[in-house]
């Protein structure tokens, strides 16, 4: 989504899509966390709340001006730059929600098979081909819950692929 919409991602219905109650459940106290496009910082502000240390990872600097002006949690800092050309390492987790679509995903996930610990997690939320919305990114763009974990498998050992209501969930992890 282009920045200049920013304010449409900080609508409470986005919950319809990942809950405020998964994103906690699925981040550990202390934890150091990285969210793949973080936009407006509307999910990563409740990954803040247990994480340690979080990295908010969008290459739109008009979305981090944004999060900026809106208030950034102490613990969260903003990485200007494509999701394939992140540099870190000792990740705990990794999330990407309704960004997969956006981003080069098999030079993301090599660099995500790095930055990640031994142990590592990566959590993922995308809009489905198999949506029901036309609401939603071109369909070219997209991937089914099956067609991003055949991805996915070839750097991390998938442990849940689910198809949900015009999304889909993956988890992931190292080990």
């Amino acid at each position: 989504m282009d920045s200049e919409r920013a304010e449409m991602l900080e609508k409470k219905e986005r919950y319809r899509i990942l809950s405020r109650e998964e994103i906690l459940r699925e981040t550990e106290k202390g934890e150091t966390v990285a969210d793949i496009g973080s936009g407006t910082g509307f999910f990563t502000d409740d990954m803040a709340e247990k994480a340690g240390k979080v990295y908010g990872i969008d290459f739109q600097e008009g979305m981090h001006q944004y999060y900026r002006k809106k208030g950034l949690p102490e613990n969260v800092e903003l990485k200007h730059a494509k999701a394939s050309e992140i540099e870190l390492e000792g990740l705990d987790k990794v999330f990407s929600i309704l960004s997969l679509h956006e981003i080069d995903l098999e030079k993301t996930l090599e660099k995500l098979s790095d930055a990640l610990k031994e142990d590592g997690k990566v959590f993922i939320v995308d809009w489905s081909k198999n949506a029901e919305t036309e609401n939603i990114p071109p369909r070219e763009k997209l991937y089914t819950a099956k067609e991003a974990s055949e991805k996915v498998s070839k750097h991390f050992k998938v442990k849940k692929s689910v198809e949900r209501y015009d999304t889909f969930l993956i988890k992931a992890s190292n080990s």
